[in-house]
C-alpha cells in the first residue's frame, strides 16, 4: 500500500524519507522548494532536514546548485534511488470493470506510465463511481478513476476528495445514448443504477420520473435487461454495443454540458495528499496514455493491466 508507515522511525530517518519524497521526480533544471516549506509541512527542524539533504547529496541521489536569492536548482538526480528511499510502497488504483476496449486502453496506459517510472502499481476494478469513491475515502485505494460528471456530483457530498489529473475528452466513454429494448415503440420504463452517479444523473436530467417509471438496476446487466425487456430503455455507454456488435437500437441524447463531461475521465485522490498528487502529475503523461489507449482500441497492442 502507498506510503509505508514512518511514524516509528527516528526523526533523522523520517527526515531522510520526507526529503527524498520532496525531491522525487524533479528534473534537471527544476527549482528545489525552500526547506522552510518542508519544516512547516513535516514538523521537523531545518537542521535535521538539511542534514538529510546533504546525506542524499553525498550518496549521489541529488546534485544541486545554489543561485543566490533564486534558490537551489537540480543539476543531477537519480529518481530510481530516490524512489526506493521514499518508502512509498506500492500504489493501488481503482477504475470501472474493463468491459470496453476504451477502458482496457485507459487502464493499460495508466499502468504503463507507472511502470515507465519504476513505480510499483496494481489496479482493482469495481462498478459504480460512488462505491469507488467510498473505498478511496476509507484508504482501501490510493486513487480512483471516475468521470468528471461523477466527481462534480460527489464532491458536493464529500469535501475530502480532489482531482489529481484530468484525462481528456472521450477518455472515459465515447458517447452516452439511450439504449432501447427490441421492438419497443414507446419508452415507459427506464433502468437507473443508483451506484453510478453519472448514469443516474443523466437519466434524471433527460427523463422525468413524472413521465417515466424508473426501475433500479445493476448497470452491468444492461444488455440482458434490455434483451429480456425488463426495462424499455437505459442510458448507457455506446462503446460496448459497438465493440461487441450487439444489435440494439438506440437514440442520441441532446447535447449538454453534463453529457460531455460524463465522457471525460479523471483521477481522484484524497484531498491534501500533495506527495501522491505530485507522483501522479510527474508520472502520468496524458498524451502518452491516450496514445496507448488508441493502440489498444485499434488492436495494435494487447491490453495489460
Amino acid at each position: 500500500m502507498y506510503k509505508e508507515k514512518v511514524e516509528k522511525m527516528y526523526k533523522s530517518s523520517q527526515a531522510r524519507v520526507f526529503v527524498a519524497r520532496e525531491l522525487l521526480f524533479l528534473e534537471v533544471g527544476d527549482r528545489i522548494a525552500p526547506m522552510l516549506q518542508w519544516t512547516e509541512k513535516y514538523k521537523i527542524s531545518i537542521g535535521t532536514l538539511q542534514k538529510a539533504f546533504i546525506d542524499l547529496e553525498k550518496e549521489g541521489m541529488i546534485k544541486s546548485q545554489r543561485k543566490g536569492v533564486l534558490g537551489s536548482y537540480v543539476v543531477e538526480i537519480d529518481n530510481n534511488r530516490l524512489l526506493k528511499e521514499s518508502h512509498l510502497g506500492y500504489l493501488i488504483g481503482v477504475m470501472p470493470l474493463p468491459y470496453s476496449k476504451r477502458y482496457e486502453g485507459l487502464a493499460t496506459g495508466i499502468k504503463k506510465s507507472f511502470q515507465n517510472k519504476s513505480v510499483e502499481f496494481h489496479f482493482a476494478h469495481m462498478s459504480g463511481s460512488q462505491v469507488r469513491i467510498e473505498q478511496l475515502r476509507k484508504n482501501v485505494f490510493d486513487f480512483a478513476v471516475i468521470s468528471k460528471l461523477a466527481f462534480n456530483l460527489l464532491s458536493k457530498k464529500y469535501s475530502d476528495i480532489e482531482v489529481a489529473l484530468e484525462l481528456g475528452e472521450s477518455s472515459y466513454v465515447s458517447k452516452h445514448v439511450l439504449l432501447k429494448a427490441p421492438k419497443v415503440k414507446k419508452i415507459k420504463t427506464l433502468g437507473i443504477d443508483k451506484n453510478s452517479d453519472d448514469q443516474r444523473y443523466l437519466t434524471e436530467e433527460y427523463f422525468s420520473s413524472k413521465d417515466y417509471e424508473w426501475i433500479d438496476i445493476d448497470y452491468n446487466e444492461t444488455i440482458n435487461l434490455l434483451k429480456n425487456k425488463t426495462v424499455d430503455g437505459i442510458i448507457g455507454n455506446l462503446d460496448e454495443i459497438n465493440e461487441k456488435g450487439i444489435n440494439l437500437e438506440y437514440e442520441e441524447l441532446k447535447d449538454s454540458k453534463a453529457l460531455r463531461i460524463a465522457n471525460e475521465g479523471i483521477i481522484v485522490i484524497r484531498k491534501g495528499d500533495g506527495t501522491l498528487k505530485k507522483i501522479i502529475e510527474k508520472t502520468i503523461d496524458v498524451d502518452y496514455i491516450r496514445k496507448i489507449q488508441n493502440e489498444v482500441m485499434n488492436n495494435h497492442i494487447p491490453p495489460t493491466y
